[in-house]
């Protein structure tokens, strides 16, 4: 299991928190519960707004219903790979979100070549890490 926070992290002061006048909203498509949940506490407490899917087949019916500013995407799903997902978002909507992929997998980033415009952040990675990626990916978004 990848830890990726810090209890004292949890304790964000304002100036640590996102300034959004509306909150970026991020999909966390996350197969094990533990990571999942403990992204959406650590997003949540950033002020993002939060939607949390455990596999493809939720992430594309999520996506019917929402889009999101940003995606947050594990390359090993279960059921559909990261990458399979990614392709099926493409074919069904025509785009895909701005996408970070977050992973643990050796060579993860070497996987993600193919995936145009995806971001790769390395688990484990620092909660700044996580933010600045998403602030920078949803900034790359708007402009």
């Amino acid at each position: 299991m990848v830890s990726i926070v810090h209890a004292s992290c949890f304790s964000m002061t304002s100036a640590a928190k996102s300034a959004h006048s509306t909150p970026i909203r991020v999909l966390v498509v996350e197969d094990d519960q533990s990571i999942r949940e403990t992204l959406g506490m650590v997003l949540e407490s950033f002020d993002y707004g939060v939607s949390l899917v455990d596999g493809g087949e939720t992430a594309l019916s999520q996506l019917k219903q929402e889009w999101p500013d940003v995606m947050l995407l594990d390359l090993t799903l279960e059921g559909m790979t990261g990458e399979e997902l990614y392709d099926r978002i493409r074919t069904q909507f025509g785009h895909t979100p701005p996408t970070v992929v977050l992973s643990a997998v050796p060579h993860g980033e070497n996987r993600t070549k193919h995936m145009e415009g995806v971001q790769f952040l390395a688990k484990p990675y620092s909660l700044e890490d996580l933010n600045e990626m998403i602030e920078r990916v949803s900034r790359a978004q708007a402009a």
